[in-house]
């Protein structure tokens, strides 16, 4: 389907996909992408708990999935909010914007065990089908197009207050709240862009990021900083137009003079393994303590489950500063869900590379072999959480080999200045909670029924009015067939 004026991306859900399935468990599934120039397309994460192939009129229990078209029975639509795809790379990189959404596209589920939903698992759907191709396309219901913008108004800091002393190095920078004329139209704060430096005129930052994750509050890694300097910064807003706000003022303060590193060897007195240890992560027959260099890190871990190493493999790059440090300090929000479980906890680190823009490689060593669930995630300021892929353990899954691009992929500063920091670790999702996807997660009722459109009129007001009774002005339906003449889309 094709839109003109284009979608946007308003505050909450954007557009709903209507199915005409004849009861709330004959669910007929389907992919859902959105473009902005036909071209590019990026995909809805999507979630399949089903366990057992479904026949041609069998049932599917509507809990048990999530980020599809056709989740709910006819007159019931499936919610997209278009801000679940902020981090995706190709919005990252420009390819789609998600205030200019042209076009959105459904590929029909086939249920046969050959479609897979984001984590790999089958989507089991009717099949085989009987006097039907699969999904059946009522409408499209668009809740926020393109309007004339304005840019947000400037933000003010809140901590740490300018002049302030004796800051820790793992310090939480927080901004005030986001304000635009155009909230009312469903405008909303989409992305900060956080500076910090060593010079009030910002030339050059130490760090530069635009964030879709961390808006109001963010939390440097105490492996960014050292102690003793006085630091500078700043932030900009951007609505969901991606119109930038003037900076705010700017601010400064002072780390505190308190060393955590009294021997100078870049590792945290309290996380040293004693002298006499024989700890031997890397297996070359010699104590890693005896081994500790510019290349090479060892240290115990912050919960107490062990000692972890790090190496990197170009002589000519530096480990600075690494540490271990508690996952609990870093939020759970945007990108993948954060792990139940990080066994050594995170490792943070600060490289020095011997050229600007290079990508680095290193080796991470356990003290215990890691079971087979377990993968490298990352938390970044600009992904969130995420399992990180230039990442692989070795077949007995006591080491792991990463790569990392100096101002790119896994580099936190977002600069491409020779020195890379990084916090990771290894994590499991087996013990988290269940998280339900915001969008393809709540039905949306197009024939007066009591789902979600009641309780939008009621908080949006007259903009949101009755489908079917002509009176909505925001959205839109594309009726293709109320009858049940199938087609496959």
């Amino acid at each position: 389907m094709t839109f003109d004026p284009p979608l946007s991306n308003g505050s909450g859900w954007d557009f709903a996909i209507f199915e005409n399935s004849f009861s709330d468990t004959f669910l007929e599934l389907a992919y859902v992408e959105v473009s902005s120039d036909g071209v590019h397309f990026i995909r809805f994460d999507n979630d399949s708990l089903t366990v057992d192939p479904v026949g041609g009129f069998g049932a599917t229990d509507p809990t048990n999935i999530d980020g599809f078209g056709g989740k709910y029975r006819q007159g019931f639509g499936t919610p997209f909010d278009l801000a679940d795809l902020s981090t995706k790379d190709d919005v990252l990189d420009g390819l789609v914007k998600l205030n200019e959404i042209g076009y959105v596209r459904i590929i029909d589920i086939i249920g046969d065990g050959t479609f897979f939903d984001t984590s790999g698992d089958v989507i089991w759907d009717p099949y085989p089908t009987a006097q039907s191709a699969g999904f059946d396309l009522d409408a499209v219901g668009v809740r926020y197009h393109q309007f004339a913008n304005d840019a947000p108004n400037q933000p003010a800091l809140e901590s740490p207050e300018d002049g302030s002393q004796d800051i820790p190095l793992d310090i939480t920078l927080m901004s005030g709240a986001f304000s635009d004329e155009n909230t009312a139209e469903g405008d909303f704060h989409y992305q900060t862009q956080w500076q910090v430096s060593r010079d009030s005129s910002f030339a050059p930052p130490l760090l530069d990021v635009i964030s879709p994750v961390s808006l109001t509050t963010l939390i440097l890694p105490g492996s960014l900083l050292t102690e003793d300097i006085v630091y500078y910064w700043r932030v900009r807003y951007f609505d969901s137009y991606e119109a930038g706000s003037e900076w705010s003022e700017t601010y400064a303060f002072k780390t505190t003079p308190a060393t955590r590193d009294g021997n100078g060897n870049g590792i945290p007195d309290d996380q040293e393994l004693d002298a006499a240890s024989p700890a031997d992560l890397d297996q070359n027959g010699i104590p890693d303590v005896s081994q500790i260099g510019d290349q090479f890190k060892v240290l115990n871990t912050i919960d107490g489950s062990g000692q972890i190493a790090l190496e990197t493999t170009n002589p000519n790059d530096i480990i600075e500063f690494v540490e271990s440090c508690a996952p609990d300090a870093y939020p759970d929000e945007g990108g993948a869900s954060k792990p139940g479980d990080i066994r050594f906890g995170l490792l943070s680190f600060r490289l020095r590379l011997q050229n600007a823009g290079a990508v680095a490689s290193a080796v991470v060593y356990f003290s215990d072999p890691l079971p087979d669930t377990y993968k490298w995630y990352k938390y970044d300021l600009v992904k969130g959480w995420h399992i990180y892929a230039d990442a692989a353990f070795s077949v007995d899954r006591r080491s792991l080999t990463f790569t990392i691009t100096d101002g790119g992929n896994g580099d936190i500063d977002g600069l491409a200045n020779g020195i890379v920091v990084d916090p990771a670790g290894a994590g499991s999702d087996t013990t988290a909670a269940a998280v339900v996807p915001i969008s393809g997660s709540a039905g949306i009722d197009g024939s007066g029924g009591v789902c979600f459109i009641a309780a939008a009129a009621d908080a949006i007001g007259n903009d949101v009015l009755n489908i079917l009774g002509g009176r909505w002005s925001l959205l839109l339906f594309i009726v293709f067939a109320s009858i049940r003449t199938r087609f496959r889309f």
